[in-house]
């Protein structure tokens, strides 16, 4: 009884940011993997489970439909980006 009372809490408290709980979660997790793939040469598979993700493959499905690029494509687009602002 008590887990279904706090989920509807939980859904209540979401409701009028219009998105889901679960949709909030993934947000926070592809924003902080997207940190990881900007700061750091650590492999997919351990941003994947530092975000709380268990499965890589889902992962990259989750980060490649939120951001439109896999996780590999995203680092090597920001690092091509980055070169001239750090050679400059």
């Amino acid at each position: 009884m008590y887990p279904e009372m706090e989920r509807k809490a939980l859904n209540s408290a979401f409701r009028g940011t219009g998105d889901s709980p679960l949709i909030y979660l993934q947000r926070v997790r592809i924003e902080a993997a997207k940190h990881q793939l900007e700061k750091t040469a650590q492999s997919i598979e351990e941003i994947t489970q530092q975000v709380g993700c268990e499965d890589p493959n889902s992962f990259r499905k989750l980060f490649k439909k939120t951001t439109g690029l896999s996780p590999r494509e995203y680092r090597n687009r920001f690092t091509r980006l980055l070169k001239p602002v750090l050679a400059g």
